[in-house]
């Protein structure tokens, strides 16, 4: 095994890089496990009375399944981008370590919090307490929410596509779903859940004040860093969409959040546009642009979201289908 895998890293694109990532995603990893298995003690070490039981498709077993396929790709360098600089590996590398560092932290600490509530499958119990300290403060769902992140933060740290893909793709879908689901029945045991979710994210970590000030400037820093050293590529495109993308569900307030997910779609638009006619990448100061004046005032696309609560494209849509005979 551990022949195959320094013949692997040989392979990789940075060898030490690939190795300092697979131990420490294999350390996080078994973190996780022992996590896991100490809550199915727990749990049956407790059993309480239940006035809801309801086993879903998606359960612990079938969410492991999803990590563990992962490893494969993780382990034979499959799928991987290819980054010829230096820098920009370490910079995917960084990003992916700071996800998973937090993501096992995080994980563990909703795990504390959660106690005797937490299932395999959907309970409610009679006794059931609606729980929004600690971990829960920061995302409704942490446990998943640190998972997905986990998966992520290890696809960057082995600078690979098809794992990322395959979590935003389908690992996703299926968690947003679990998420809804248990939602639905926590709803109806306690009104109080619906004020919850309208100020805390369902699977993102819900920043605001000088916490979203400080990822809104790193986000600007790596984007003006990229387009100074004229280092737009598509994995550097999928890094920079990705993270704007993610932290324009995780913003509060709510126009600050529309913003970013509008300027994840303009970065990847101008990137993808740029490789047809280089001087498109210039745009990208107009962005960086919007993001400075946004760290302070209103930006064009917050103003957008004041008046429209939505993208005006789809206003416009919506506009034409009606006129439609």
């Amino acid at each position: 095994m551990l022949e195959h895998i320094l013949k692997t890293a040989n392979l990789s694109i940075n060898p030490t890089l690939f190795l300092i990532g697979l131990g420490f995603i294999y350390f996080t990893g078994v973190l996780l496990l022992i996590a896991v298995a100490l809550k199915f003690w727990e749990h049956a070490k407790h059993c309480q009375s239940l006035d809801k039981e309801t086993k879903h498709f998606f359960s612990t077993r079938e969410m492991t399944i999803c990590v563990l396929l992962q490893f494969p790709f993780w382990l034979n360098s499959i799928g991987q981008f290819k980054i010829h600089d230096t820098l920009t590996q370490y910079i995917f590398f960084a990003v992916g370590a700071v996800m998973v560092l937090f993501a096992i932290i995080w994980h563990i600490w909703a795990k504390i919090n959660i106690g005797f509530m937490w299932s395999d499958g959907i309970e409610i119990k009679k006794k059931h307490s609606l729980i929004t300290y600690g971990a829960f403060a920061i995302a409704r769902h942490p446990m998943y929410a640190s998972l997905l992140m986990w998966c992520w933060g290890a696809s960057f740290m082995m600078f690979n596509w098809a794992t990322l893909l395959a979590v935003s793709f389908l690992f996703l879908p299926l968690m947003i779903e679990r998420a809804r689901d248990e939602e639905k029945n926590l709803l109806q045991k306690n009104k109080d859940y619906q004020l919850y979710q309208r100020n805390v994210r369902m699977l993102v970590p819900t920043t605001a004040g000088s916490v979203s000030v400080i990822i809104r400037i790193v986000l600007l820093v790596l984007l003006f860093y990229f387009v100074w050293t004229d280092n737009i590529t598509i994995p550097v495109l999928c890094l920079l969409v990705g993270l704007h993308l993610y932290f324009g569900y995780s913003f509060l307030p709510e126009k600050v959040a529309f913003s970013y997910r509008s300027k994840s779609g303009m970065i990847g638009v101008i990137g993808l546009l740029s490789f047809v006619w280089h001087p498109i990448i210039y745009l990208y100061y107009i962005i960086m642009g919007m993001c400075l004046y946004g760290l302070k005032w209103n930006c064009p696309c917050m103003l957008v979201y004041e008046k429209y609560h939505m993208c005006p494209c789809f206003v416009l849509l919506k506009k034409c289908i009606r006129k439609k005979p």
